[in-house]
């Protein structure tokens, strides 16, 4: 079995790709043209395979580089990111979410779980509204961080993922109800307006058949039969059933999950706090798996 290789000679690697120079390179990581060159050397002793193909003038991969490289990056990504995470064990200081009840019951126990373990001395501090009362608090300064369901374009920085909306129903024979009872959030939620939108402009009747801020309350009437709703299909709950278009209900646009920070209140703690999140709530990456390259 050969020795695990050493990152430093993956990120000169990766550095090379990037640049396309061992001059560079060298300038970058502060060492001479020499020392790279030797260090790509060891990295193909290691490897028992060239990574870069000699035969042309400019910096191409060899077919082994290339999966070298894919690895690579993944690597050294990881690297950081532990590196990152451990150096912030330590911080002390408070930290206000604002958030929906549904997020801050369902999605959101488990990552600040881990953040607690690593960060004993931060006060959390969470308050649930709808979105519209939530954005308003960040934006008067009320609280430091607020994870929101947001429509329409919404800036990179601040989007997590993309949610698919879905109606749920305790019975597909709830759909056939004239007019249509729907359990929600007070006004403000956004899960709320898409409903309304999506069945004024399909011609259909409804009303608020049940409303609270609780989402359990909301999930107890469903199951019930007080009223159909619709949720994040990764938040849809146990003892509901999922209906479709073929069931006579209009598509429901998506929901961008959205990590909005107050820059005033900027600090190692909102920043360590704000990582775990979209750690934690990003969407699982499409792995490329390459085939028949074997290194």
């Amino acid at each position: 079995m050969r020795p695990p290789i050493e990152t430093d000679l993956l990120k000169t690697f990766v550095t090379i790709v990037e640049t396309q120079s061992f001059t560079r390179t060298g300038d970058r990581l502060h060492r001479t043209q020499p020392a790279i060159s030797m260090q790509i050397r060891r990295l193909e002793e290691a490897l028992g395979k060239e990574v870069f193909d000699r035969t042309k003038r400019q910096i191409q991969l060899t077919r082994e580089g290339e999966v070298l490289l894919h690895y690579a990056r993944r690597i050294l990504s990881l690297s950081d990111e532990a590196m990152s995470r451990i150096g912030q064990v330590g911080l002390s200081g408070i930290v206000r979410i604002g958030t929906s009840d549904d997020y801050a019951n369902i999605l959101l126990p488990e990552i600040l779980q881990r953040f607690a373990q690593t960060h004993a001395g931060v006060q959390v501090d969470i308050v649930c509204d709808n979105g519209v009362a939530i954005e308003r608090r960040l934006k008067d300064g009320l609280i430091d961080l607020a994870l929101v369901a947001c429509r329409g374009t919404v800036p990179e920085q601040e989007l997590i993922r993309t949610e698919e909306l879905v109606w749920i129903a305790a019975s597909a024979a709830q759909a056939r109800s004239r007019p249509l009872p729907l359990a929600v959030f007070p006004e403000g939620c956004v899960c709320r307006a898409t409903m309304a939108e999506a069945l004024d402009a399909a011609g259909r009747d409804w009303r608020i058949g049940f409303s609270s801020d609780n989402i359990g309350a909301i999930h107890a009437a469903v199951r019930s039969g007080l009223g159909i709703s619709a949720v994040e299909r990764s938040l849809v709950p146990a003892g509901v059933r999922i209906l479709d278009q073929a069931e006579g209900l209009p598509r429901l646009a998506p929901v961008h999950l959205c990590l909005k920070l107050n820059p005033a209140s900027a600090s190692p703690v909102l920043a360590a706090l704000a990582d775990e999140i979209r750690i934690g709530l990003a969407p699982a990456p499409l792995c490329y798996e390459p085939q028949a390259h074997h290194v």
